[in-house]
């Protein structure tokens, strides 16, 4: 039974933007008062279990399309990603599941078509494509939901290769039409990311577009023929070939324009995979982070509605020893809970997945430092090439754990003795809290017990986390390279509380990304997280924010910073349930 959502709208303590100005805006740091008197107070510890549902008895049948099973082109080896939405209104999360296509000469193994699945409860769905409008044979990798209109229901923005990018426009009446001649933005990429939020402060949702190869299928690189890595004959690049430009679209009154060079958006192209958009720095406007592959990352600060590249100063380019990785998907999070705003990166094999520690200097200068080690999360991913990865607090203790999915690009190496493997199994990283030198957190690998979902070997691509039957916990859905969607239930049993959110935001940002909550438990252990945009690989996850609070089963009350600066205070919010946070500024 679907649990109540319960709405809090003007009936807290709230300013508006006036009242506040930007540069009086709260950072995400937790008082130190708040830090000092109070220490989290954990649930007795859980055994995280994981169930795949298998598709027989999910109904989610789509077979995924990515070229040739050899993967000689480099276009075949991103992937799809998912995204969950309540296309229909009717209170559940539902899917849709993008899907590639072949080359030229190609023939594909399975039909071709992104697809749309109805939630049908009891972690069922069945297929509505065709019955809602949104089908396309499209070459798609990104599928992104998102309230573009503000008109209260989530529209669908694919981000595709060999042709442009896509706009469903969601009727709410359970049907799409494509709106991508009416909307912009409609990016010839070839696209991977894309991301979501004010970037100019008027309230409304800009798009910024990460572009990859420039691939030519009639003009293949290396003269068509295959290149080597580790004495193998696999797929070029993507150094070698052109890196496409990324795009950055302002909204005017509804219409996505390029204004990338006039947004301060002038990095060289470089190959970009992931995008995250967050308040990195705290002063209550949305900053945007893009993870390139075989080269250094950018992160871009918003001033003003300018954005100022700032990722080798902030040291959120390289990893610590000073060497550009493979980057792939992206999430952030507070992982040891010191309110400043981490980020971690997944990568290639024979290389790390890498753990930035946001802090700042002793001018005040925001700064990430490498602590992929000290955290325990280097060793574990060497020989893993990892992609989707979120930040979550799976067990309900009150500190996020991480999910990580993997997959080789290379099916050659299967049978050679290069230290990988192409199928891979997933990992969870269990955060352990502050058990390290100098009080670091460190993380655990999980060990899956017989039966888990976490054992199963797989080529995974994206990854989305959404809580599908309204219980308290994040369940998962990874796609696979050339088979059927994995679906994740959380079985995990948790004495530990927990408390939801549904945000509605200012105007027409009503995904309200960039929004900080500060949540203080009945123990008062102060929490926070961030409504940001881009967690994952290529995938839109469930919109409502989620805290568990370990053994603090008691009221909480809520500070609520939107884009902007303006504060909504509420108190007596019970656990165990979702609540409905609207802005005053709401459309």
């Amino acid at each position: 039974m679907k649990r109540w959502l319960v709405l809090l709208c003007c009936i807290a303590a709230c300013s508006d933007e006036a009242a506040l100005p930007k540069a009086a805006a709260p950072t995400a740091q937790i008082p130190a008062s708040a830090a000092e008197s109070a220490a989290p107070q954990q649930a007795a510890h859980a055994q995280l279990l994981f169930t795949e549902i298998p598709p027989e008895a999910s109904g989610l049948q789509l077979v995924t399309v990515s070229g040739a099973k050899n993967k000689l082109a480099i276009p075949e080896n991103i992937g799809q990603g998912a995204a969950a939405l309540d296309y229909d209104n009717d209170g559940d999360l539902d899917l849709y599941l993008a899907n590639g296509n072949v080359l030229p000469g190609q023939s594909p193994h399975s039909p071709v078509g992104s697809r749309l699945y109805r939630n049908d409860g009891g972690f069922r769905f069945s297929d509505v494509t065709i019955a809602a409008g949104c089908n396309t044979n499209a070459w798609c990798h990104g599928a992104w939901a998102v309230d573009f209109d503000a008109d209260g229901d989530r529209d669908l923005y694919l981000t595709v290769f060999g042709g442009a990018n896509i706009w469903f426009e969601n009727q709410g009446n359970g049907k799409f039409v494509d709106a991508s001649a009416r909307w912009g933005g409609a990016d010839t990429g070839p696209s991977t990311a894309a991301a979501f939020f004010d970037a100019d402060g008027d309230n409304d949702l800009d798009l910024y577009v990460g572009n990859y190869v420039d691939y030519n299928p009639a003009k293949p690189p290396n003269g068509g023929k295959p290149c080597s890595w580790r004495g193998l004959a696999v797929s070029c690049g993507p150094l070698g070939t052109t890196p496409a430009p990324d795009h950055f679209y302002e909204n005017r009154d509804g219409v996505l324009v390029e204004a990338t060079e006039a947004r301060g958006f002038t990095a060289p192209p470089s190959y970009a995979l992931g995008t995250l958009a967050a308040d990195f720095d705290g002063d209550a406007d949305t900053d945007l982070l893009v993870i390139n592959d075989s080269a250094a990352n950018f992160l871009f600060l918003n001033e003003g509605g300018h954005f100022t590249e700032c990722a080798l100063e902030c040291a959120a380019d390289r990893n610590e020893d000073g060497r550009a990785q493979s980057g792939m998907g992206v999430d952030a999070g507070d992982v040891d809970n010191d309110g400043r705003f981490d980020f971690f990166v997944t990568n290639f094999s024979h290389d790390t997945n890498t753990m930035r520690r946001g802090s700042r200097t002793a001018d005040g200068r925001l700064f990430f430092s490498d602590t992929t080690f000290a955290m325990k999360l280097g060793t574990p991913s060497y020989s893993k090439l990892s992609w989707g990865t979120r930040l979550l607090d799976l067990d309900r203790d009150g500190d996020e754990d991480i999910v990580v999915v993997s997959g080789h690009v290379y099916p050659q190496v299967d049978g050679a003795d290069v230290g990988t493997t192409y199928a891979q199994e997933n990992q969870v990283f269990e955060n352990m809290g502050a058990i390290g030198p100098r009080g670091m957190t460190q993380f655990a690998e999980r060990q899956s017990p017989p039966g888990d979902a976490f054992l199963k070997r797989s080529c995974s691509r994206g990854l989305l986390a959404a809580d599908f039957d309204d219980d308290g916990d994040h369940d998962l859905l990874i796609t696979e390279m050339d088979e059927r969607v994995t679906l994740v239930r959380n079985d995990t049993r948790s004495d530990g509380a927990w408390i939801g959110f549904a945000l509605t935001g200012p105007g027409g940002n009503r995904e309200a990304i960039g929004t900080l909550l500060t949540l203080t438990d009945s123990t008062g252990v102060v929490r926070v997280r961030q409504r940001t945009w881009g967690g994952g690989f290529l995938s839109t996850s469930d919109p409502r924010l989620h805290f568990g609070l370990g053994n603090a089963k008691g009221p909480a009350s809520l500070r609520v910073t939107w884009p902007g600066g303006s504060i909504t205070e509420v108190g007596d919010l019970q656990p165990g349930r979702y609540h409905a946070i609207i802005s005053p500024a709401a459309r």
